[in-house]
This record gives structure tokens, C-alpha cells and sequence, in this order.
């Protein structure tokens, strides 16, 4: 187990360089200048130089590639070139948590629903109520959530006035039903389907047909003996749509207005923030390497 570990933890080293050196190159190599974003006008070359000189723009890219790793290596993300007052690692510690609650929401929301309905689709035996809980799950994973986000902000927002259109007051209050339900939809599809898919597997082998035969009550059998086994490959794709939903709620936070690390990385692109759009990264490939393990 240990040795395991150590090989999954030394093949993650590579696999980050990979992603900052992606990252760096396609930053940098895109025409265009920090300075020049959100202006009218073209800044005078003497203060984009000072600009450049600053934040050592101006120095070879390959010194800038180095610089910046070695600080990434030692905790250090650098400034944010959009808000001069903060760092990357600020940012960070500001922004991130309010993804994590949004996306620990969404995954426990779709656990929450999509197991029994999963359940309920495999072990009914009503042909009408698995065709429209599959039917649910086909739709789940088939819509986009920026598509979900708007239909919800339209109709429980704009038609109805249940929730706010726009903002965030907080996990626990109706500004978070939207990019909750939103975020939680394809999740809770995916684990439908293989849900039912496993208990159908396991519901006719030997052992659950001897549990029935020994008068073990079908709640027990369901939960003691059939859900052990059929819930091995809906934990795997649990683990990546936590992926999923943790580092994927860019739409979402910025359609419904979440100031979240997604809606702020989204800005940042905008503004080509250099070392924001590099941090994120690196920020969401640790994430995703950590769940992935």
C-alpha cells in the first residue's frame, strides 16, 4: 500500500510540471497585453514598460517560466496584475472555499436523491417508474449546466420569484438553490444509472437469493448484502464527479453570480491575470490528482 502510494504521489510531480508548463506557455504566447484589457485606448508605451518591468514582464520567457516555478514550489503563486492589493495565494484562501461548499452541496444533494432513485428504478419492477427514472438520468447527464442554471434562474427566479436572480447570501439561503440543484444534476444522473445498473447485476446471485430464502428481510438484503457490491462502481464515479463539480462550476458561478474561485479564474482570462490563470490551475490539477487518488 505504501509502495502505491509513493508511485501515485512521485507520477503526480510530472504531471503538474505538465500542467504549468501548458498553462505558462499558452498565457504568455497569446497575443495581446495585460495592460491593454478593458481600455479604450492603447497605454502609453512608457507605462506599460514600467508596467512590464514591475512584474518582470520584461525578461526573457524562459526567466519568467523559472521564476515563477520556483516560487509556485515554495508556496508562492505571485500578484494578481487585476487586484494589485492581493496575491494569488490570497485569492486563493478568499475564493476557494465558497467553490468547496458549493460543490460539497451539489455531490451531497445528488447522493442524497440519486441512490434511492437508483434503487428504486433497478428494484421496483414497475416498468413505468424505471422508464421515467431513466429517462431523468438520460436528461441529467445529457444538459449542459449552464443550460440548467438559466432555465432555473428563468422559471424558480424570474416566473416565480422563489429565489434571487443573481448573488450569493450564502449557502443556507435561497441563493443557493439554483447553482446547488444545477451542479448536482449530472452527478446525481450518472449515479442512477450505475446504481441501477449494479443492483440489477447483483440482485439474481447466489448470495442474495440465499438471504432471501433464510426470510432476511428485503430492506436488510437491499442494504446489508446487495448494496456492498453494487455500490464498488458508483463510488468510482463518485470520486470523478466530485472532480467534476469541485473544479467545473465555472458557468454556474458565473451565471448565477457566485463569487466563487470558478467565476473569479473566468475574470481573470478575461483580464489575462497571468499569475491567477496559472495558480488556478495548478490549484485545480492538485485537487484533482488528490481526489483521483
Amino acid at each position: 500500500m505504501l509502495r502505491y502510494a509513493g508511485r501515485r504521489i512521485l507520477s503526480a510531480i510530472p504531471t503538474l510540471l505538465i500542467v504549468y508548463t501548458l498553462v505558462f506557455l499558452i498565457a504568455h504566447v497569446t497575443p495581446g497585453s495585460p495592460w491593454d484589457v478593458g481600455t479604450n485606448r492603447p497605454v502609453d508605451p512608457q507605462v506599460k514598460a514600467a508596467l512590464d518591468a514591475r512584474f518582470h514582464l520584461d525578461r526573457p520567457i524562459y526567466v519568467q517560466y523559472l521564476e515563477y516555478l520556483g516560487g509556485a514550489l515554495r508556496g508562492d503563486l505571485g500578484p494578481s496584475y487585476r487586484a494589485s492589493s492581493q496575491s494569488v495565494d490570497d485569492i486563493v484562501r478568499q475564493f476557494l472555499p465558497v467553490s468547496i461548499e458549493l460543490g460539497s452541496a451539489a455531490m451531497a444533494l445528488a447522493i442524497l436523491f440519486g441512490l434511492p432513485l437508483g434503487a428504486l428504478a433497478a428494484l421496483s419492477g414497475r416498468a413505468w417508474i424505471d422508464g421515467a427514472v431513466r429517462v431523468f438520468g438520460t436528461l441529467g447527464i445529457s444538459l449542459p449546466t449552464y443550460v440548467v442554471t438559466s432555465v432555473l434562474i428563468v422559471l424558480l427566479g424570474v416566473e416565480l420569484g422563489l429565489v434571487p436572480t443573481f448573488g450569493w447570501q450564502g449557502l443556507f439561503s435561497r441563493s443557493a438553490v439554483v447553482p446547488v440543484i444545477s451542479l448536482a444534476l449530472a452527478p446525481m444522473a450518472a449515479i442512477i444509472r450505475y446504481f441501477r445498473s449494479s443492483l440489477l447485476e447483483v440482485r439474481n446471485l447466489d448470495y442474495v437469493r440465499t438471504a432471501r430464502a433464510k426470510g432476511v428481510a428485503p430492506a436488510a438484503i437491499l442494504v446489508r448484502h446487495m448494496a456492498r457490491n453494487a455500490l464498488v462502481p458508483v463510488v468510482t464515479v463518485i470520486g470523478v464527479y466530485a472532480s467534476y463539480v469541485m473544479v467545473g462550476s465555472f458557468f454556474v458561478e458565473s451565471i448565477a453570480g457566485v463569487p466563487g474561485f470558478g467565476r473569479y479564474f473566468v475574470l481573470s482570462v478575461a483580464a489575462r491575470d497571468y499569475p491567477v490563470i496559472i495558480g488556478t490551475a495548478l490549484v485545480y490539477a492538485v485537487f484533482i490528482i488528490g481526489i483521483n487518488f
